[in-house]
């Protein structure tokens, strides 16, 4: 019927995209569900009598042609439909639940900070939760370098969130600004080629597209697909898709996997998913890194999307779960604190303090002295009642006092 590829994808395109017209007569997602597999079935009979000539994939050279977006095979499958369910159902509820703690700014400085410490461990960069705690509240000349790096992510994911809530959508310049946060220096699409290989053995497993008008090609098309509005993909889907390309053409010398985890973030947000960058995603990863390089490396020598989108519902389904668990138990912890504290102590009292101490676990006086607009005196006698009351933990390092809150930092840890 075709025997070009691209005319085959574009094909393709417009058979999803009339699946998703269709759509439209039904309001009752379970009934568009239905519908779907149905025309699914009709879709795969088109399909099939397509003649396939994907661009054949080999290792040993820059793998330049990498299909353009979006795919030309069913993104959106029975089996991939149904873990969209679940895994929308699970960050819903993740999300939701940020409005059930006192103050959101809670999260500020928690559960971001375990994305950026997990996202970085994968590239080996490895620091302790009290490391970074303790970093947040200390002069940056007292850090150690990887401590460092870690929070340099963490001001890069925030930076993304900031400028997606000011209307910027996720393009070229966006990953550039990342990447530059990253490492605090200015980062732009590479000129040059790079390799991926195994640290280990030092074998080579790919080789990125090469020549920078051809990245800037094959990024321009990808910040279509993102933010293009009228193609009604599952937000989910896409996301997986997207972080699969952007690791795919591996724009920057470094850092693509850092930025490329932060895109997914991001994409949440851009989406109306995710009002405070909370989910981190990349712990899953971690614990299931075997699975995300061999399902990567099934899209690109296979073109075998399914598993890979499959997987990434998994994570954002499971990241959600443990995610809405943990907001749970920091509400516990501040209702315990509260019952505990109240008529004990007049600093309880005072607006905000309790929040502060859930959101700096790492506290010191001079944190206290600023976020209350207080005296020192008045903030070193705050502190001192509440570890009078052992709900903190008062420790010196250096020459500074610390004020630890030990049951949050246990639960982070967790």
């Amino acid at each position: 019927m075709y025997t070009n590829y691209t005319y085959q994808r574009r094909y393709v395109y417009k058979l999803q995209k009339s699946i998703h017209v269709r759509m439209d007569m039904y309001t009752n997602y379970t009934y568009q569900l239905g519908y779907v597999y149905k025309l699914r079935k009709s879709i795969h009979v088109q399909l099939s009598r397509l003649v396939t000539t994907m661009p054949q994939f080999n290792p040993n050279l820059p793998w330049n042609d990498i299909p353009e977006l979006p795919p030309a095979v069913d993104l959106e499958s029975h089996a991939i439909l149904k873990a969209c369910i679940s895994a929308m159902t699970e960050l819903s509820k993740a999300n939701a639940l940020v409005k059930t703690l006192p103050n959101e700014e809670v999260l500020i400085n928690t559960l971001p900070l375990q994305e950026a410490r997990r996202s970085s461990e994968i590239e080996n960069i490895v620091t302790t939760n009290d490391d970074l705690y303790r970093a947040m509240a200390s002069d940056k000349n007292q850090i150690d370098s990887n401590t460092k790096e870690v929070l340099h992510y963490r001001e890069a994911l925030w930076e993304g969130v900031r400028s997606i809530r000011e209307g910027s959508t996720l393009d070229i310049q966006l990953f550039e600004q990342i990447c530059s946060r990253i490492f605090d220096e200015k980062m732009k699409v590479r000129n040059g080629p790079v390799v991926i290989e195994n640290r280990a053995t030092q074998q080579l497993i790919y080789r990125p597209p090469t020549g920078y008008g051809n990245l800037i090609k094959l990024l321009t098309n990808l910040e279509r697909f993102i933010n293009d509005k009228t193609d009604e993909f599952e937000p989910l889907v896409k996301m997986a898709v997207m972080h699969y390309q952007f690791e795919a053409i591996h724009p920057f010398t470094d850092g693509n996997g850092r930025t490329g985890r932060i895109l997914n973030i991001l994409y949440l947000v851009y989406q109306g998913l995710l009002d405070v960058p909370i989910l981190y995603l990349s712990r899953f990863l971690i614990q299931n890194r075997d699975a995300y390089y061999r399902y990567l490396r099934e899209v690109t020598e296979n073109g075998n999307w399914e598993q890979w989108i499959l997987y990434i519902l998994k994570a954002v389904e499971q990241t959600s779960r443990d995610t809405a668990g943990k907001i749970e138990a920091i509400n516990r912890l501040i209702n315990n604190f509260m019952i505990k504290a109240s008529g004990r102590a007049k600093a309880v009292e005072r607006e905000g303090f309790v929040d502060l101490l859930f959101k700096w676990p790492y506290c010191k006086i001079s944190i206290v002295e600023r976020e209350l607009a207080c005296s020192r005196i008045t903030a070193t006698r705050y502190l001192n009642d509440i570890v009078a009351l052992g709900l903190l933990e008062q420790v010196k390092i250096g020459r500074e006092n610390y004020y630890i809150n030990s049951a949050l930092m246990e639960l982070l840890s967790e």
